[in-house]
């Protein structure tokens, strides 16, 4: 069975001591840091500029040969490797995490080409706080006296030899707050989950390093599922989630009320403390807009936090039922097209960061997850079948225009979208009564 990967964010103490053993000074250590995510900025960019450059003469060369060379012809290695030996010597990076990082750059460039093109997508520029890559054999965490300490491989020998260290590793103690961190770096250590390639990340609001870790386990699939049985997913405002099985008169349904009363809540307090901003007093005057405006940038944290705590829970729970109920399948809607005026607070809820959630705890547990074309799925009425907007007058409730069938609008979306091949079926009736309104 295929490893699962999932993040865990460390905060970061320097405990780093130079070749004899002296404690070297955290600003030192930042300090280089900040140097190495300069490196880590210029060679991203420097890489994208070989990528436009081979796909040039790429472009070039088919149009005089009426075929495109292949790149180990050329190059005498694959685009990656070219590039990655342009930058062995120069920088300090430790050159593992330096060959994943212009890999992964490579991979991103060939991905989006077409949409460079296109003009769908900008073209690729990396801005001045990049994470530094961590392949993951530069990664190491210790236990001992107590405390968890991650060391992480990020020099080369000459700038390590430079600066009086030891060798490539620099060490920082993890913060620990939680027990699920603790158990999750217990396994990492006793090697139950592996390590897999992370990233070192400087928060600037909090002024610090976080190592989002990467860790790998076997999925815990659950028992008894049937691919064949599909649970209907539906995202709303009244409803953060409605989902059911087709056909099933029972339903799991979260109310909107711990969401709507959180956000007003904040946004209240949020536009009080903008009012007093503009109005504060010398202590905060003359300092800029983030100084007087700090309190603000908390409140925001606070939303964030609560953001990620609520779907956490929301996203467990949905899972639970899904196992309970033995569905091997979870349907929901594809919203990353939600741009409606309406639809605003499902946007800025993030709906995105739920439906994530809701995918890597499916795949925990061995589900499948298909995402479909949202259209019409709440206009649809789950009994007969017929689509009127007018079917759904209100947020909050359906009664279908043809046969009388009266429901809650959340629950009878969730009956659609608990269809398989719901998105085809709608598409195919709406081009049937197309044919017969033109006869």
């Amino acid at each position: 069975m295929k490893p699962m990967n999932k993040v865990v964010r460390l905060a970061l103490i320097c405990e780093h001591s130079d070749k004899d053993g002296n404690p070297v000074d955290y600003s030192d250590v930042y300090k280089l840091l900040w140097q190495l995510q300069a490196q880590t900025r210029e060679i991203k960019n420097k890489t994208i500029q070989y990528c436009w450059e081979y796909s040039n003469f790429s472009s070039d060369y088919y149009k005089e040969n009426h075929e495109y060379p292949k790149e180990k012809d050329v190059l005498h290695y694959a685009l990656d490797g070219f590039v990655n030996d342009k930058f062995k010597v120069g920088n300090d990076l430790y050159s593992s995490n330096c060959s994943y990082m212009t890999r992964k750059v490579c991979a991103e460039f060939k991905k989006s080409k077409s949409d460079f093109l296109k003009g769908t997508r900008s073209i690729i520029s990396y801005k001045s706080n990049q994470p530094l890559d961590l392949h993951n054999k530069s990664i190491r965490i210790e236990y001992k006296d107590n405390d968890f300490f991650a060391f992480l491989k990020l020099l080369k020998r000459p700038a390590f030899n430079r600066l009086g260290y030891k060798n490539s590793e620099i060490g920082f103690k993890v913060i620990v707050r939680d027990k699920s961190t603790r158990t999750i770096l217990e396994r990492c250590v006793d090697q139950i989950y592996g390590i897999s390639a992370s990233k070192l990340i400087y928060n600037k609001k909090k002024k610090q390093w976080f190592l989002n870790l990467v860790y790998a386990f076997e999925p815990d699939n659950a028992n008894n599922l049937d691919p064949s049985k599909i649970l209907g997913v539906d995202l709303g405002i009244h409803y953060p989630i409605c989902a059911s099985v087709y056909g099933d008169l029972q339903r799991f349904t979260i109310h909107g009320g711990e969401i709507e009363e959180f956000r007003r809540r904040v946004e209240s307090r949020k536009l009080s403390l903008l009012k007093q901003g503009k109005n504060c007093g010398d202590g905060r005057i003359g300092h800029g807009g983030k100084t007087r405006n700090k309190p603000v940038y908390s409140i925001e944290d606070r939303i964030a936090r609560f953001r990620d705590t609520v779907n956490h829970k929301y996203s467990r729970a949905l899972i639970d039922y899904a196992v309970k109920k033995e569905c091997g399948t979870i349907q929901m809607e594809d919203l990353s097209g939600i741009t409606a005026e309406s639809d605003r607070f499902l946007k800025n809820w993030s709906y995105y960061d739920l439906q994530s959630k809701i995918e890597y705890k499916a795949k925990e547990k061995g589900i499948k997850i298909v995402y479909i074309d949202p259209k019409y799925s709440s206009q649809r009425c789950s009994k007969c079948g017929h689509i009127d907007k007018e079917n759904r007058k209100t947020q909050s409730s359906f009664v279908c225009l043809k046969c009388g069938f009266e429901e809650n609008a959340d629950y009878n979306a969730s009956q659609n979208i608990g269809i398989k091949d719901i998105d085809k079926i709608i598409e195919n009736d709406l081009s049937s009564k197309c044919e017969t309104d033109v006869n």
